[in-house]
This record gives C-alpha cells, sequence and structure tokens, in this order.
C-alpha cells in the first residue's frame, strides 16, 4: 500500500511559527529517565472531558493540545516534511465510564461515539495537510502524516488535546515449560477455549506447529496486518522477519516434539496473529501497534468459543523509570479498553540491561510487564546492553551498536544480564536459550523449519503469555468464570517465586503455573495497582508558573502543591 504524499507546497509553516499561532505555553514532565517536554496552554477552571460541538470556535479559556515540542521539531527536521503524529480527542467522558464492555450494545454505542469525534476533526482537514493511517475503533483518536499547516489546524481545533509525534519501536529479541512450572497441569489446562493475539511480526501459517496451511486455519483462527495496512498477517516465506513466528510457537504452538520443541505452554489455545511490522522488518511504528491492541478490542469475539483473553506483545523502546500512562494517551486507552473487556495485556520489558527503567508499552500501567531469566545452564554468552545499563561486568566493544557488551554466564532461574529491571516491573519468566518454531524453509533465523536459540526479553513475553492463556483454563473449569486482568497479574506476582537481580537487587516472582493454578481454590489476592508519582511545572495563560504533583494512593489520587505544602485528594 503506498499512500500519496503529501504537497510539499504546504509545508509553510516552521515549528516557532506554529507555536506563535497556537499560543500555547510550557509544561515539563519531572519524573525520571522518562521526562519528556511538554507545552499546554490551559485554565485551572476549563474541564478536558465536554466535547466542543462540531464547528463551534474555540473560546478563549479553551484548552489546547499538549503537544512535547522537542519531538516535534526533532520529527519534522529528521524527515524534512510530514511527520506522522498520533492525535488525541476528546471524548464523552461519561459514556465512557458507564461501558460495560460484555454488552454489545455498549461498545456499540461507544464506537459510534469514537467515530463522531474522528470526523469532527477530519472534516476541518484535507488531505493536502493531513493524510490518514489509522482511525481507531474504540479510541478517541487518529494518526496521519501531517505538514506544519495541518498540526497548526490540530492545535487550534478546541476537539484536540494531545498530538505526539508516532514512534518506532523494535522487536526484543524444552527448557523454558518446566522451569515456569508449566508442565505440572500441561495435560488438564492448556489454554483451551480461548485465544491469544499475539501482536509481532506476523505468523507463518504453514508451519506445521502453527496449523500447517493458509490463513486462516485451525490454530491461527484470525488476524490483520496494522503495519501494512492489509488483512493478511503472514510474513514473506523468504524476506520476512520471524520474531512474531518464534513467539506464537512459545506461546501456543501445537502439542509435538522435534529436537528440543514441546510445543507451546497453552497448545489449546488458539492463535490471532496481529502484524504491526513495517513491510518484512522487525520494526513498527506506534500508531501500527495501537491499532493493533485496538483490533483486538473489536474483534475479541469473532469466534465466541474462542474469545481473545490475552495480548502477547514483544516490542517497545524508550526508558521510563516509572509509570508512563502520560506518554501515549492513546496506546493507554488502548490498554484501558483491553483491560475493560477483559483481555490481559503482557509486554516485554525490553534488553538494555537498566536497572531502574522499563521499555514501552511495558511502562504502562495496565500492562503486565515481563523480564527475562535463563531457561538452563548453557555455557557464557556476551550480551550487548545499552550504555546506560548498570551492569557491573559492562565492558566497551565495537561489535554492538550500543558500544557496550555483558560477558553472563548462564544458569537456571538467574535473571539475564540484558533484561531490564525496575522497582515496577511485574513478572519474570524463562527466554534464553528457547527451542521454537521459525519460517518454513529458509526464510526467517535458521535454514531449517525452528529456532534453536530464540530469546530476549521476546521470548520471555510470550512464556507469560501462554501461562495465562493456561491459568485462565483452569480458573474457568474450577470456578466458572474467568479472571479479571488485575486478578491474573496478583495471582502471578503473589505466587511466582522470588527472584533477584542481582545487578542491582531488585526482587519479582518468576511465573509460576502450577502454584498459580493451585492458588485458585483460596481467596485471590486483591488487585493493587502500580503507584503513580509525577511532578508537572505548569504556565497558566496569564504568565504564571506553578509545580502540580500528581500521585496515585490506592484508589485515590492525590494533587498536591508543593511551594504551598498543600494537598487535594480526589476519591471514587
Amino acid at each position: 500500500m503506498n499512500p500519496n504524499r503529501l504537497s510539499a507546497s504546504a509545508f509553510v509553516f516552521s515549528v516557532v511559527g506554529i507555536v506563535a499561532i497556537a499560543g500555547v505555553a510550557g509544561v515539563r514532565g519531572q519524573s525520571g529517565a522518562h521526562t519528556k517536554t511538554r507545552r499546554l496552554l490551559t485554565d485551572p477552571a476549563v474541564s478536558l472531558s465536554a466535547p466542543v460541538a462540531p464547528g463551534k470556535p474555540a473560546s478563549a479559556s479553551a484548552v489546547r493540545a499538549c503537544v512535547d515540542w522537542d519531538a516535534m521539531a526533532g520529527a519534522f527536521a529528521a524527515q524534512g516534511g510530514p511527520v506522522e503524529v498520533i492525535v488525541t480527542l476528546r471524548a464523552p467522558e461519561g459514556l465512557r465510564r458507564a461501558m460495560d464492555w460484555s454488552r454489545e450494545s455498549d461498545r456499540r454505542a461507544w464506537r459510534a461515539a469514537v467515530r463522531a469525534a474522528q470526523e469532527a476533526t477530519l472534516s476541518a482537514l484535507d488531505t493536502s495537510v493531513f493524510e490518514t493511517t489509522h482511525r481507531y475503533d474504540n479510541i478517541a483518536a487518529i494518526s496521519g502524516r501531517v505538514n506544519a499547516e495541518g498540526l497548526a489546524r490540530l492545535l487550534n481545533d478546541p476537539n484536540v488535546i494531545h498530538v505526539k509525534p508516532v514512534a518506532i519501536l523494535q522487536a526484543h529479541l524444552a527448557q523454558g515449560i518446566p522451569l515456569i512450572h508449566a508442565d505440572t497441569y500441561r495435560g488438564t489446562y492448556q489454554g483451551q477455549g480461548m485465544a491469544i493475539a499475539i501482536c509481532d511480526t506476523g505468523i507463518d501459517t504453514s508451519h506445521p506447529s502453527l496449523g500447517g496451511g493458509a490463513f486462516p486455519n485451525a490454530k491461527v483462527i484470525g488476524g490483520t496486518d496494522t503495519g501494512d495496512g492489509d488483512a493478511d498477517p503472514r510474513p514473506n516465506p523468504s524476506l520476512g522477519e520471524a520474531h512474531g513466528t518464534a513467539c506464537a510457537g512459545i506461546a501456543a504452538g501445537d502439542l509435538g516434539t522435534v529436537g528440543d520443541y514441546i510445543g507451546g505452554v497453552a497448545p489449546a489455545a488458539k492463535l490471532y496473529a496481529v502484524k504491526i511490522s513495517i513491510g518484512n522488518t522487525g520494526s513498527a511504528t506506534e500508531s501500527a501497534m495501537i491499532a493493533g491492541w485496538d483490533w483486538c478490542v473489536s474483534h475479541q469475539n469473532d469466534d465466541p468459543a474462542h474469545p481473545i483473553r490475552v495480548i502477547s506483545t514483544s516490542f517497545g523502546g524508550g526508558r521510563y523509570s516509572s509509570v508512563c500512562d502520560s506518554e501515549s494517551p492513546a496506546m493507554t486507552q488502548a490498554a484501558v479498553n483491553a483491560v475493560a473487556a477483559g483481555i490481559t495485556v503482557l509486554a516485554s520489558s525490553g534488553n538494555d540491561g537498566y536497572c531502574d527503567s522499563l521499555s514501552w508499552p511495558s511502562c504502562i500501567s495496565h500492562v503486565i510487564s515481563v523480564g527475562a531469566v535463563y531457561d538452563a545452564d548453557f555455557g557464557s554468552s556476551g550480551w550487548c546492553v545499552n550504555s546506560a545499563s548498570c551492569h557491573p561486568n559492562k565492558q566497551p566493544t565495537g561489535v554492538c551498536e550500543t558500544g557496550w557488551y555483558v560477558p553472563d554466564p548462564s544458569a537456571p532461574d538467574k535473571v539475564s544480564a540484558y533484561s531490564n529491571s525496575a522497582w515496577f516491573l511485574d513478572v519474570f519468566a524463562a527466554s534464553n536459550n528457547a527451542y521454537t518454531c521459525d519460517i518454513m524453509g529458509s526464510g526467517g533465523y535458521s535454514s531449517g523449519d525452528y529456532a534453536v536459540s530464540f530469546g530476549g526479553t521476546s521470548a520471555a513475553c510470550p512464556y507469560a503469555a501462554g501461562a495465562v492463556a493456561a491459568l485462565q483454563s483452569a480458573a474457568h473449569d474450577q470456578l466458572g468464570n474467568y479472571l479479571t486482568p488485575g486478578q491474573v497479574r496478583s495471582l502471578l506476582v503473589s505466587t511466582g517465586n522470588a527472584l533477584t537481580d542481582t545487578k542491582v537487587a531488585v526482587t519479582k516472582p518468576r511465573v509460576n503455573l502450577a502454584a498459580a493454578i493451585e492458588a485458585l481454590g483460596g481467596p485471590i489476592p486483591t488487585p493493587v495497582a502500580t503507584p503513580l508519582s509525577e511532578l508537572f511545572d505548569i504556565r497558566y495563560k496569564d504568565q504564571r508558573d506553578k509545580t502540580i504533583g500528581f500521585t496515585t494512593q490506592g484508589d485515590e489520587v492525590i494533587i498536591s502543591d508543593p511551594a504551598a505544602q498543600g494537598s487535594l485528594t480526589i476519591k471514587p
């Protein structure tokens, strides 16, 4: 699919000029490694929730869009022309809060409201200034390629609340199943009656462990390609990236023994192939990932006998030292919608060797973040890590693009040197060296049909996702209902084996599926929300500056004024 290029003649405003046109002042996040510069024109009395009627001019007190101008300027400079952005729109919050995702009528009403919000903004934009790439079904947002004139129009649209350039994300590249104790109940609870969506580089459905036929088939029952905008989520058989196929094999490949491969963690679960990557690469745009998660919600019940209950995403980027819900409102809303629909969302923590940070989107509070442990002793390996890794054995090298690597001896249940850890990481799961499915024939990772050393947090995430599917099948059998995503998180955390990442002394649970299933007979721990704490410097229209703090504590939100040493607590 080759979208038409925007007219170069429309690229007439500088970023500085747009700021002047939009009348935007400054807001800066101060929350650690994920600090971004945001600019906002705000009035403390104005609500962000009520939509403005289409065509109604913005009032003097209207809240303008929140924009990361540093990132926006960098994107325009790098592209030398139109930039793909994600635009978050106002939506009727009352309708959202009243939503019951189990009722199809509620879903239809919400989608109609989302479409109306999208139409209100798109009606004022012609294709010479904004070319749409994604219109989301369940998120009041759009993505598209915008030039400077189009950006100026968006910033003066009172229905636009957030604009950001699209980020480019990268894939996070038979002992693992016993390690997470997935073999104990494997003969009984295999993920039957549900499906796992693999949001990745596509799935080779011709692989005998993944249906062995065309798309769709008995194993891979549906999917889409949001990365390229078509309906075929299969990778190219000779040039395609095998990452998604390998992840699918770990999560839910059919039972069988080939070399070290014995099938997936949840071999009876069905699969949805949601290809988010661009062409044959291992890269994806943020907008395509949002579209992938959004698609899963819209198509959750395409096969009522096998609803989507799990999303596994082994992609990510960036560095975030705390919960990052404010980084991409549309992505966060995609996660919120999925969880509200009963879908557990998991994402890999990243392979940079960070000691205090996770990659995005695993840092979103509604997502279960998954780090990696070795599944066996297979000797020592050298792993490329980021220059910001605190690993004590980090050494310079010209081999890694990062310039640094860590020589690391392996051992079962040892946290891998590359795995990102932080105080808000959720769980660990097995990783290197995973024996799993590859693209058939000469394509993929090897000339054979199986990858013999797949790893990274990319492998850990589908191990955990398969465990969630097996746990849900056990819950449905024993309790008569599925667990909520919050209950799933609580069980995985409370029943896992405590492991310490020695590079930073962070202790977190490694998934223990058998213990989680056995805990179904007792009280399920109450889900505890990941705390959020951020400071923002806000400049009001009258040029007053103020630092405001936002902190979550259980189900309460505390808004504080550090200068006045006062605070306001908001309770449900």
